[in-house]
C-alpha cells in the first residue's frame, strides 16, 4: 500500500512537472503565479504522499503566499512587508517540519522565491527561480523525490529558455507598480 502512494505522489508530481514548465513561458507574473498555484498544489500533495514533511508543509506556505500576492499585485502594487512576512513564516514552518540539514535547502530556495516574488516583475522573477530552483532540486535529491528532481531540472531549463526568449523585449513584460514600504 506504501508503494502505491508514493507512486500516486510521484504522479501527481509529473503533472505538476508540466504546469511549471508551461508557467515559465507566460509573459505576465499573475499569469506565473496562477498556473504555479496549481502546479505547488499538486506538489504540496505529491511531498506528503512521498513523506517530505518539509516540502509539504513549505508548499502550504507557498500556496497562500501565491493567493495572497496574486490579489495584492492586483489591488495595491507590491509592498515589502508581505514577502519578508511569508519568509518568516517560512522559517518557522521550517523549524517545525525539520527532516534534518537538507530541510534548509527546501527552505532558503522558497525563501528566495518569495522575496523575489513579492518585489520583482516577470523578468527579473524568472532570473531568481535559477538560484531557487537548483536549492530545491537539491532537497528533492535528498526527500528521493523523482518527480520533484524532474520538475526542478525542467523549471531550470526553461527558466533558461524563458530568459533567453524575453531578453531582447524592449518594453517591460508587465508594468511593475511602485514597492510601497
Amino acid at each position: 500500500m506504501q508503494n502505491f502512494v508514493t507512486l500516486i505522489g510521484h504522479m501527481l508530481g509529473f503533472v505538476s512537472v508540466g504546469l511549471f514548465f508551461y508557467s515559465y513561458q507566460r509573459t505576465q507574473k499573475r499569469k506565473i503565479m496562477i498556473i504555479q498555484t496549481v502546479a505547488t498544489a499538486l506538489s504540496c500533495v505529491q511531498y506528503l504522499l512521498i513523506g517530505a514533511l518539509s516540502g509539504f508543509a513549505l508548499n502550504i506556505v507557498c500556496i497562500i503566499r501565491n493567493f495572497t500576492f496574486y490579489y495584492r499585485d492586483k489591488k495595491q502594487g507590491t509592498d515589502l512587508a508581505s514577502p519578508i512576512l511569508f519568509a518568516l513564516c517560512m522559517a518557522v514552518v521550517s523549524f517545525f517540519s525539520w527532516e534534518g540539514i537538507h530541510s534548509l535547502l527546501i527552505t532558503l530556495g522558497l525563501v528566495v522565491n518569495t522575496i523575489c516574488m513579492g518585489i520583482f516583475d516577470a523578468k527579473k522573477f524568472r532570473k531568481t527561480i535559477l538560484i531557487s530552483s537548483s536549492l530545491i532540486l537539491i532537497y528533492n535529491i535528498f526527500a528521493s523525490s523523482y518527480s520533484g528532481i524532474l520538475s526542478e531540472s525542467i523549471s531550470l531549463v526553461s527558466v533558461i529558455i524563458g530568459i533567453i526568449r524575453y531578453r531582447n523585449t524592449q518594453q517591460p513584460m508587465e508594468t511593475k507598480k511602485t514597492i510601497a514600504a
